[in-house]
């Protein structure tokens, strides 16, 4: 069992989706939670509503647990990205949303 504690800025991995390499670093997402006395640091990844990124295709990329969108179609009361039909998984958490309507 190893003693290494994580830091921010770690890196917890790099992943593959698509055509794209993301980077994935520890971190916190909001400012308040450096100051818990639990509160590790997180891999945190890219927020693709403020900072869209698309595929070769077009398509756009999209976390599992990101808020689905108004063209969401899947099962009764799911409301992130990976319940979505249009969801395709990628690496990690990160995929590509197939939905022909949020293509550029």
């Amino acid at each position: 069992m190893s003693n290494t504690r994580i830091r921010e800025g770690d890196l917890y991995g790099v992943f593959k989706v698509g055509e794209i390499n993301f980077e994935i670093r520890y971190g916190y997402y909001e400012e308040s939670d450096r100051f818990g006395k639990y509160n590790d640091p997180i891999p945190i990844y890219p927020n693709f509503l403020e900072r869209p990124q698309y595929d070769n295709e077009g398509y756009p990329f999209v976390t599992e647990m990101q808020d689905i969108c108004e063209h969401f179609e899947g099962k009764l009361l799911v409301d992130i990205c990976c319940g979505c039909s249009h969801f395709e998984k990628g690496r990690d958490l990160i995929g590509i949303c197939r939905c022909k309507k949020r293509k550029i």
